[in-house]
């Protein structure tokens, strides 16, 4: 039975979400209670931001406990990534971009291939993901995931020019492995070679800082925005993927 179906927003307090926060805590991990209170707050800001009347709370109103060794998500902000898109050579200055501009995850990144660009109707194919451990191409990680998604005039720009060096490959891999043919890039292989000498470069912390920061920074720009939560699944898949 859904929580807080038969409450009015003005009605969801301080008192109400500690104890939803508190129940959640039963069965799943802290991460995902703050994800989960994340979505919450999203929809209460929407709803303020439409005139509707809601309860003034935030995280620093709720005591959620211990969430043991989970740290922060981190997420770069737009000026952020600017400069490491400026800084990054190719293919990682294209992948950086796509991952910006589509909030796509890592494993939907690296699995994208040419057919899956459509530069007639500006659009970006998203309906497979590569896997992290064997760099198979498989269905991506929820159905909400299979997308069509814009394509930005800049990020057009970006991808035009990269494949006019790009190699092509029997399978139309965007960014194929370096010594692994019929394969994408690993994960690892772009934060490790591409991403993470960028960051120490611009002088931004590399701590626990992937791909998705970028995803999580696209996602916290869209919240801080007040756009409809309808968006927010259409650019991450899920608005409790979004970051706090």
């Amino acid at each position: 039975m859904p929580r807080f179906k038969g409450d009015a927003l003005v009605d969801i307090g301080v008192g109400e979400l500690q104890q939803f926060a508190t129940d959640l805590r039963k069965s799943v991990s802290g991460k995902t209670v703050v994800n989960i209170l994340g979505a919450v707050f999203a929809v209460l800001k929407y709803a303020e931001g439409c005139g509707m009347k809601v309860a003034k709370v935030g995280f620093t109103d709720l005591q959620l406990g211990s969430t043991g060794p989970e740290t922060p998500v981190a997420f770069f902000s737009r000026d952020q990534v600017h400069d490491i898109i400026a800084a990054a050579e190719e293919p990682f200055k294209t992948l950086f971009a796509l991952a910006w501009y589509t909030g796509c995850r890592a494993g939907e990144l690296l699995a994208l291939t040419l057919a899956d660009l459509n530069f007639d109707q500006r659009t970006i194919r998203v309906n497979k993901s590569s896997d992290d451990n064997t760099r198979e191409i498989r269905q991506p990680k929820t159905k909400a995931s299979v997308a069509l998604l814009p394509m930005p005039s800049a990020l057009e720009t970006t991808l035009r020019n990269y494949l006019l060096r790009w190699q092509p490959n029997p399978e139309g891999i965007l960014f194929p492995a370096p010594r692994k043919k019929g394969y994408p890039r690993s994960r690892d292989n772009v934060v490790k070679c591409g991403l993470k000498p960028v960051l120490r470069k611009l002088g931004i912390s590399t701590v626990n800082t992937g791909l998705h920061a970028f995803r999580h920074g696209l996602a916290t720009e869209l919240v801080e925005a007040s756009v409809p939560v309808t968006v927010l699944q259409t650019k991450c898949g899920t608005p409790t993927s979004r970051p706090r």
